[in-house]
C-alpha cells in the first residue's frame, strides 16, 4: 500500500467517524422524550354523568379536564353531528329524547376570584341551568339555579329550585348595619352572679329561639312551550315516576303557608297535603308514583324539642294521613320518629321503611352549663378526633322500621 492509499483511508475512516456521531446524536435529540410534569394532569379530560337517550340516538357526556372549565358534549350517534355548551355538566336526557337539562357552572376563574376577594356565599358565582333542545342545539339559559329534576318517565316539565336573589345595594347596606350593630358591645349595668346566671339563661333562652329559614322560589317549566309555574319558598321537591305529580314542603315566613302540597301536571291543581307551622321533610314516593310520605313536626312544633309525626298520601286524596306517631300501637316507649332518617318505599309498594330514634329530652332550666372536655380512653371504640368528626353523624344516627301498608289494617313492626 502506497503513502497516497493510505491518507485515502484515513480521511474515509475520519468522515465515516464524524457522520456516525452526528446521526448518532439526531437519534438521541429525536428520540428524547419530553418530561412529565404535574402541568400535564390539568390538561387530561375525563368523561362523567354519560346519559343516553332511549332510542339510543343521543348521547350526551361532561367533558371535564383536570383543571379548568369543563364542557357539555351531546352527540348524534347516527350522524355524527355534535352540539357543545360551554362549563355544561350533570345532564339529564327527558323520555322523549328532544331535551337534555344540565347544571351550568360558573367560570372557574370567577369562583378563585371570589374567594380570593373573600367574598360572602350569597356573593359568589352560581350554577345556572341549561335547556338544550337536541333538534337544533339550542339552549336556554337560566340564571343562579340551586337544583333541578326530571321526572324519570316524564319529559314534559322540568322543575327547579332557584337561589335567593341577589340584595340590591341599599338593603346590603342596611345588613351591613345590622351585622356592625350586632357586634359592638352593648353596655350592661352590674349585676349580682346569681342575677347574672339567670339573665345568662333568660339570653340563651332567646337565643334557642326557634330559627326556621324561608325556602326559595320553586319553579315548574313546560319544556315545549317554555310556560312556567312559580312556587314561593320552597324548601323540598321531588316528582313521581311518570311526572303527574309534583310534591314539595314549604318553609313560609308567615307560619299558615307552611305546609307539604302536590302539584298535578295534567291538571295544575295543587292538593295541601298537610299544612300549620312546622318542618316538612323527607318527601317521597314509592317506585310507581302513587302513593308518598314524609314527616312533620306540625302537631308538637311549639314545644322545645318537637317530635316527628309519619305521614301517607295516595292520590288523589284531598289531604294526607296521619300514620305513624308516638302512640301507634307497638310503637318503642322513649322513641320516636326520626327527622334524620331515610324514607323508601319497598319494591311492590306494600311496605314503607322509616327511622326511629330516642325522643329528643327537653334540657333542665336548673341545668350548669356544658364544660368542653376531650377525656381519653384506652376502651374508646375510635380515637378523639374521630368521634369529633362522627358527632353530628352519631346524633342524626337511627333505626330502621318498617310499615305494613297492604291489607286493611297497617301493622307496624
Amino acid at each position: 500500500m502506497n503513502k497516497r492509499t493510505g491518507l485515502s483511508y484515513a480521511r474515509i475512516l475520519a468522515l465515516a467517524a464524524v457522520v456516525l456521531s452526528l446521526a448518532a446524536g439526531a437519534g438521541t435529540a429525536a428520540g428524547q422524550k419530553k418530561p412529565l410534569s404535574y402541568d400535564a394532569y390539568d390538561g387530561w379530560m375525563s368523561i362523567r354523568s354519560t346519559q343516553l337517550t332511549r332510542d339510543g340516538q343521543w348521547l350526551a357526556y361532561a367533558l371535564v379536564p383536570g383543571e379548568g372549565d369543563g364542557e357539555l358534549v351531546v352527540r348524534d350517534l347516527r350522524t355524527d353531528r355534535e352540539f357543545r355548551s360551554p362549563r355544561g355538566n350533570q345532564p339529564a336526557v327527558t323520555i322523549d329524547g328532544k331535551f337534555v337539562v344540565f347544571t351550568i357552572a360558573p367560570p372557574k376563574a370567577d369562583v378563585d376570584k371570589a374567594k380570593k376577594d373573600k367574598k360572602k356565599p350569597d356573593e359568589q358565582p352560581k350554577n345556572a341551568l341549561g335547556i338544550m333542545e337536541l333538534g337544533t342545539g339550542h339552549v336556554t339559559t337560566v340564571e343562579r339555579v340551586k337544583s333541578f329534576k326530571v321526572a324519570e318517565e316524564g319529559g314534559a316539565f322540568v322543575a327547579y329550585l332557584c337561589e335567593p336573589p341577589l340584595k340590591k345595594p341599599d338593603e346590603k347596606k342596611d345588613a351591613e348595619k345590622k351585622e356592625e350593630a350586632a357586634k359592638e358591645p352593648e353596655a350592661k349595668p352590674e349585676v349580682k352572679p346569681e342575677a347574672k346566671s339567670e339573665e345568662k339563661k333568660a339570653e340563651e333562652a332567646e337565643k334557642e329561639e326557634k330559627k326556621k329559614e324561608p325556602g326559595n322560589d320553586l319553579v315548574v317549566r313546560e319544556l315545549a312551550t317554555g310556560k312556567e309555574v312559580k312556587v314561593p319558598e320552597v324548601t323540598d321537591y321531588v316528582w313521581n315516576k311518570d311526572g303527574s305529580w309534583l310534591a314539595y314542603a314549604v318553609s313560609s315566613k308567615t307560619p299558615e303557608n307552611d305546609g307539604a302540597f302536590a302539584w298535578e301536571s295534567a291538571s295544575g291543581g295543587t292538593v295541601a297535603l298537610l299544612k300549620g307551622l312546622g318542618h316538612y321533610k323527607n318527601l317521597t314516593f314509592d317506585k310507581e308514583g302513587s302513593q308518598a310520605a314524609f314527616v312533620s313536626d306540625r302537631d308538637d312544633y311549639e314545644a322545645e324539642k318537637p317530635v316527628f309525626k309519619l305521614y301517607h298520601w295516595v292520590p288523589p286524596a284531598a289531604a294526607a294521613a296521619e300514620l305513624v306517631s308516638g302512640s301507634t300501637k307497638g310503637f318503642p316507649d322513649g322513641m320516636a320518629v326520626s327527622e334524620n332518617g331515610t324514607l323508601s318505599f319497598s319494591e311492590d309498594g306494600h311496605r314503607l321503611f322509616f327511622g326511629i330514634a330516642p325522643r329528643p329530652k327537653p334540657e333542665p332550666k336548673d341545668a350548669p352549663e356544658p364544660i368542653k372536655v376531650d377525656i381519653w380512653s384506652w376502651k374508646d371504640p375510635y380515637l378523639q378526633p374521630m368521634q369529633k368528626a362522627r358527632a353530628d353523624e352519631e346524633k342524626k344516627r337511627s333505626l330502621m322500621c318498617v310499615m305494613h301498608l297492604g291489607g286493611k289494617a297497617k301493622t307496624f313492626v
